[in-house]
């Protein structure tokens, strides 16, 4: 009996430390990849407030599987987005972009994401907007560099 109960114990112990082995953990992002992600989203803010279409277009995917989501439109490839861009640029003569609980997640290797609250305040010299929402990038690495591929912004609209 006592043998018995020695051989059940040391089952249910064996299948308790399987159990733990085999539950999958999320590796840690890699630091490399959220500093070159932070980089991107900070060169991306400082872009936006310097009203440089130059610095903000190196921070882009030129091709045709860029896509941008903004004020619920999609702009898919690097031409539209690049119309857009410089419509921003010209048409805002102050633009200032606050960024917080920014957060990264490699998808692998080549690929992570970024997140973060953002609050935009864009000027025309006469009336200022400003909106308060979600940013997400995926970036993907190109060589040496970190590209944005997606974007997508949301903002609260008031009564909501």
């Amino acid at each position: 009996m006592r043998h018995a109960v020695l051989c059940i114990v040391l089952a249910v112990s064996a299948c308790r430390g399987s159990k733990q082995e085999t539950t999958p953990v999320r590796p840690q992002t890699p630091k490399e990849v959220v500093a070159a992600a932070r980089t991107v989203v900070e060169e991306w803010r400082q872009a936006y407030e310097t009203r440089s279409f130059e610095a903000l277009a190196k921070l882009y995917a030129h091709d045709l599987d860029l896509v941008v989501v903004l004020d619920g439109t999609q702009l898919v490839g690097w031409a539209s987005v690049e119309g857009m861009l410089k419509d921003r640029i010209t048409h805002y003569k102050q633009i200032l972009v606050h960024l917080k609980d920014i957060q990264v997640a490699a998808l692998g290797p080549e690929a992570a994401t970024a997140t973060a609250t953002m609050t935009r305040e864009l000027g025309d010299g006469t009336t200022t907007i400003t909106e308060n929402g979600a940013l997400t990038f995926v970036l993907r690495r190109d060589g040496e560099n970190w590209l944005v591929a997606v974007e997508h912004y949301s903002y609260k609209r008031g009564g909501r």
